[in-house]
């Protein structure tokens, strides 16, 4: 019987640190870790001025970066990034990252003149068609000491041009099945029969919205909804359509960023983007707050702090009336 025990103790011993090694320890591929099902849910992020999407693993950092003219709010160029890293935690052990840009204002370009890159020996390792939703391009790996891999698609006549980085095989992996969920939103427009609102109320601001929608006078501003809109009885959440909505109210500080820095709510809201609406320096955010998802643009004048909200349903049906959404602070204008 003692040498039973023995065997058994000598086993146990072998045994307990190997299982603690395999408890504890954690892979080093910091690109697709696994979660508690053994699998990374995808998420759906609206690139909205850009009008794109794309699915992107949760535990990937996206930072949108937009910019506008500062003088007539024309977009003039659009980066964004998906990224392992951004955690307060520090980065992981490796590297990765996929950096977009689209120039709107760039000459028109023709999947003809795109094709040229196939020439460019000196500069590319090797080039390939590649496409990505209905968006077709090129691959190309490049040459030199950063040899990153990297994607040109042809986008409303302009480059959509993405690049991985650092360029391995893993990255590339990695980045391409996030860039092949790539969809081209299909935005409502508010077009010539649009109508307007407000400036009939005796508000002073007026924005245009599709005909057929309903503007309905509420306190301290203006609420626009869909035809399809619906809304529960009770705690109001929103069950199906869209609602645009202008809120006025006195303003706590001289600026907006000044106000939204104050309020412990706006304080947190990350990726904060500037904006230009009827000639005034806006802040652009989107917030998820008590049953209310929406995307608000806001800005101070003349002491009072006016807040355009999109609000929708969920993040599938967000794109349905975004172009509705711009059009609105499009044609913003305080009277």
């Amino acid at each position: 019987m003692k040498k039973i025990l023995l065997a058994v103790g000598a086993i146990l011993l072998i045994l307990i640190p190997i299982y603690l090694y395999l408890k504890f320890s954690t892979p080093g591929d910091v690109i697709t870790p696994k979660n508690n099902g053994g699998v990374i849910a995808d998420k759906e992020y609206i690139f909205e001025e850009l009008g794109i999407s794309l699915s992107v693993p949760e535990n990937l950092h996206v930072n949108k970066s937009p910019n506008f003219n500062a003088t007539t709010g024309k977009l003039e160029s659009y980066t964004f990034y998906i990224q392992n890293y951004g955690d307060e935690d520090g980065p992981p052990t490796k590297y990765f990252q996929i950096y977009g840009l689209y120039q709107p204002d760039l000459p028109e370009t023709t999947f003809e003149d795109l094709a040229l890159m196939k020439d460019d020996t000196e500069n590319y390792e090797y080039v390939k068609e590649f496409s990505a939703g209905t968006l077709q391009g090129f691959e190309v790996k490049q040459k030199g000491e950063r040899a990153n891999y990297s994607y040109s698609l042809l986008f409303n006549g302009r480059v959509l041009r993405i690049t991985v980085s650092e360029g391995t095989v893993e990255n590339k992996t990695a980045a391409e099945k996030i860039i092949k969920t790539l969809k081209v939103l299909q935005p409502v427009t508010v077009g010539e029969n649009s109508e307007t609102a407000a400036s009939v109320m005796g508000e002073g601001y007026n924005f245009s919205y599709p005909t057929g929608w309903t503007a309905t006078k509420v306190i301290n501003g203006t609420t626009v909804t869909s035809p399809d809109y619906k809304i529960s009885e009770g705690f109001p959440i929103l069950e199906a359509g869209a609602e645009l909505a202008v809120f006025t109210k006195k303003a706590g500080s001289y600026t907006i960023k000044e106000d939204l820095a104050t309020n412990p709510i706006t304080s947190k809201i990350p990726n904060k983007t500037d904006v230009v609406v009827a000639e005034q320096n806006a802040v652009r955010y989107e917030y998820d707050y008590e049953g209310v998802r929406a995307v608000m643009t806001e800005f101070i004048y003349d002491g009072i702090r006016y807040s355009l909200r999109y609000r929708f349903v969920d993040e599938a049906s967000k794109n349905t009336y975004m172009g509705v959404y711009e059009e609105m602070l499009r044609t913003f204008e305080l009277l």
